[in-house]
């Protein structure tokens, strides 16, 4: 069974605590992905930032759309008033500080299982705490199939 660190993608995309919401979401955006890894400045991970998390801070459990074709004037202000705060905001403040990560050393079964389990897309790949890359289901489904195995 191959190893995580043979087919990874090393792409170090991610974002600091300090890093604005606004400029998150541009990330997330231009790159395609649904969530990132959040790093200090010795680039070990602290905590992840998805779409979810962006998008739960815009609309909290409080501010209950009906039917989104009839916004009463109650809940677009209080719409407003948050994307207003949110665009102000920081990653640190809506991140999520736990997360599933992987070794580059795990195997890829075992990453299967954690994706499948915890329906995750995608997850970070660590080495000694540091980012060194992610691992994503369509890149470790390919792996699995030419495999053809998970023993």
């Amino acid at each position: 069974m191959k190893k995580v660190k043979e087919f990874m993608t090393r792409d170090l995309t991610s974002v600091t605590e300090d890093t604005s919401l606004v400029e998150a979401t541009e990330i997330l955006s231009l790159r395609g992905l649904n969530g990132i890894p959040v790093v200090n400045k010795h680039n070990e991970i602290v905590g992840w930032i998805s779409e979810r998390d962006i998008v739960t801070s815009i609309f909290p459990e409080k501010v209950k759309i009906e039917n989104p074709d009839i916004v009463g004037f109650t809940n677009l202000s209080k719409v407003v008033k948050k994307l207003t705060q949110v665009g102000q905001a920081r990653v640190k403040d809506y991140m999520s500080k736990t997360f599933h990560g992987v070794k580059e050393d795990d195997d890829a079964s075992d990453v299967a299982e954690l994706l499948l389990h915890k329906d995750l897309k995608r997850v970070p790949v660590t080495r000694n705490k540091l980012l060194v890359g992610v691992v994503d289901r369509a890149s470790l489904a390919h792996i699995l199939l030419e495999e053809g195995t998970l023993e």
